[in-house]
């Protein structure tokens, strides 16, 4: 990409808040390790550790039923952005052929 000039975040990059319950000996064994990594020269964070979690949960599932969902949730969002896109490449045409 270039120096001044970024491509628009798509929706697909954006980030969604979870809230879940996790027993206190794992959470407090999590927060300890990931401590310590840093002394290792390695980070853990739970935000990976969950988005890692909910791929390989997508994958496992994919494997019984056949159907990939990621794929599914990602061509929704292609459809989506491709339209607003194509919605905001045809405003912007239209403005500027006012302005002439």
């Amino acid at each position: 990409m270039g120096k001044y000039v970024t491509k628009n975040q798509e929706e697909d990059d954006e980030k969604r808040v979870v809230s879940v319950r996790i027993r206190r000996p794992v959470f407090d064994a999590f927060r300890g390790a990931s401590m310590a990594a840093k002394d290792f020269g390695y980070s853990m964070s739970l935000s990976g550790v969950f988005e890692t979690a909910m791929e390989d949960a997508i994958s496992e599932f994919k494997d019984i039923s056949g159907i990939d969902y990621k794929d599914v949730a990602k061509t929704e969002l292609d459809k989506k952005w491709e339209s607003k896109y194509k919605a905001s490449k045809k405003a912007s045409k239209g403005k500027s052929q006012k302005r002439d």
